[in-house]
């Protein structure tokens, strides 16, 4: 490094995360073309929530990645960008680690720094008793001898005041170095700090000339004093490209932001000399407003929308769409798409914009037509089929959930979904209709008659039905009417059926005549009769005789049930 570089802090120093990981994938392209997502590789996601001591990321998977809460500094908010480090792949999720994404992002870092001559910024974490210290930087612990210190042991130790280093050695096996704070202070004039020191002051602008482009920033000769314009003092939008916008010996207009002689510290920016975009907003901006933005980017659980460079809203996927279930983000926004948007809230104090594009569509259920009504049979395609149930499509942007339990009558069906398939066109019959809730409830079996009101009907009381016996039980016998449908002969209805061992008298299997007492369809209860089944016979008997057409009659039969019930 030549005499005019400048210490720095850590951040100033540092490649973003962003594009340190895309140094690191052009260095292991072969490695993670033969595993892209496997143990070990580095990663970057999305901030989609953060549950208890737990961060959850979208990596661009079906599956879930995990992050521990203590792997970061502070809580991120949803949206921020994190690398990581895949640890395991468990059923259902993914588990990464930040803190060796960090690690290994800083290692990088440390050697950039080595190879180019940059500063490194760190702080004195422990002593060596009569040999040095221990300085953190980047996450790696390297070794500063007491004999390039360079000011006194005692201001260097105490506060964790941050110091800049210059590289002198590294060991890549066991990613150790030595770092030395005399030499660089040493390689700078202080002649030529004086000189700036008199011109200027933190807030002046002054003019700059490019004399390097690194990855995490611009820097620029100030006076002779080399000082680093960050990525992050360039723009207001996070992790803004940069590097095609400056040019080595350019003159460039930025302001002072930190001179410190004693750290060799110049730090300058150029978003300063503009308003902050959220200060803007909060003079411009307000809730229910219409606003009109760039489609920035599109991820599993919504679209960020840049209104302003620097002030970017998210378009949640539940806002998207009226739509139950909501579209992905890529089937109604395209990348760089502009786009009209509502905003639902805005958060200054945590910087954050919510947006809504649904809020600016027709809301189809305020414009239902008068077939959606209960009780009416309509039909449509299944959208989508559910642990639950399937929805149906009953207008455009509306569906009604045919929930398990409506699709069909047959009790001998184990999955009733197995009936149904996405894309298939059916009958349904509208159940309810609940505008406040949003909600339609539809159903298929109601098309036909409840079975059981159907033998209600077939088998009236009094009427004699012979039926194969299914089962004895210590109250009664189970006799199959009708396949998949049993009655019960109650102990009560068999001939001194209290005093009998039912096994000794019936067997399963065999037949068994019998008369119908009641049917209950709400209940799917059939209840039969033994003891009355000859007075039933004798009765009908009877009536054929009554009758001049000779016709079985249901008079005789009810009249008979009539006495029956009444003695």
């Amino acid at each position: 490094m030549n005499s005019t570089n400048p210490s720095s802090p850590k951040n100033e120093t540092t490649s973003s995360f962003g594009e340190l990981l895309e140094k690191w994938e052009s260095q292991s392209q072969a490695q993670e073309q033969e595993n892209s997502a496997g143990k070990g590789t580095l990663i970057e996601g999305t901030v989609v929530d953060v549950i208890g001591d737990t961060v959850f990321l979208d990596i661009g998977e079906k599956l879930e990645a995990r992050v521990s809460r203590e792997d970061f500094s502070e809580t991120p908010k949803r949206g921020e960008k994190v690398s990581a480090i895949i640890k395991k792949r468990v059923d259902g999720y993914c588990v990464l680690s930040k803190k060796e994404a960090d690690q290994r992002v800083g290692w990088e870092t440390i050697k950039d720094a080595s190879q180019n001559g940059y500063p490194l910024s760190g702080k004195i974490v422990g002593e060596v008793k009569n040999k040095g210290y221990l300085v953190e930087s980047e996450g790696i612990q390297l070794f500063l001898p007491a004999s390039h210190v360079g000011v006194r042991f005692k201001e260097s130790t105490e506060g964790g005041k941050e110091f800049s280093f210059k590289i002198i050695e590294l060991n890549e096996k066991t990613r150790t170095g030595v770092v030395s704070r005399k030499t660089l202070l040493d390689e700078i004039n202080g002649e030529k700090w004086e000189e700036l020191l008199g011109k200027v002051k933190v807030g002046d602008k002054v003019n700059g000339k490019v004399v390097k482009i690194a990855n995490f920033g611009v820097f620029l000769s100030v006076y002779d004093v080399v000082g680093l314009l960050r990525q992050n003092d360039i723009s207001y939008k996070k992790f803004a490209p940069f590097k095609q916008y400056f040019n080595i010996g350019a003159e460039v207009e930025v302001i002072v932001l930190e001179v410190d002689k004693e750290n060799n510290k110049l730090s300058l920016g150029i978003k300063q000399l503009y308003e902050d975009p959220w200060i803007w907003a909060k003079k411009e901006l307000e809730k229910g407003m219409v606003v009109r933005g760039i489609v920035t980017s599109l991820t599993n659980f919504g679209a960020f929308v840049e209104l302003k460079e620097g002030l970017e809203g998210l378009i949640h996927t539940t806002e998207l769409s009226w739509a139950k279930k909501p579209p992905h983000p890529k089937d109604v926004l395209k990348k760089s798409q502009e786009v009209d948007s509502e905003i639902l809230d805005i958060d200054f104090e945590a910087r954050r914009l919510s947006l809504g594009l649904k809020q600016l569509l027709p809301n189809p259920w305020e414009a239902l037509s008068a077939n959606v009504r209960a009780g009416n049979v309509l039909e449509g395609k299944i959208t989508g089929i559910t642990k639950y149930g399937a929805f149906v499509e009953v207008e455009s942007g509306i569906e009604g959930l045919i929930h398990i339990s409506d699709i069909t009558w047959d009790e001998r069906e184990k999955n009733p979904l197995n009936l149904l398939k996405k894309g298939q066109s059916v009958q349904y019959k509208i159940l309810d209709v609940n505008l406040d809730a949003q909600r339609i409830s539809c159903g298929l079996k109601q098309l036909s008659e409840h079975p059981y009101e159907a033998l209600r009907k077939k088998y009236p009381p009094g009427t004699l039905v012979e039926g194969r016996v299914k089962s004895i039980v210590s109250f009664g016998v189970f006799v199959e009417v009708e396949p998949g449908y049993e009655g019960l002969v109650h102990i009560s209805e068999i001939p001194d059926g209290r005093n009998i061992k039912l096994e000794d008298l019936y067997k399963v299997g065999e037949s068994v005549r019998t008369v119908v007492v009641k049917i209950e369809p709400n209940n799917k209860k059939i209840s039969l009769s033994i003891k009355d089944f000859d007075k039933a016979v004798e009765r009908e008997e009877m009536a054929k005789y009554m009758k001049e057409d000779n016709q079985p009659s249901r008079e005789s039969i009810g009249s008979f049930m009539n006495l029956n019930q009444n003695r």
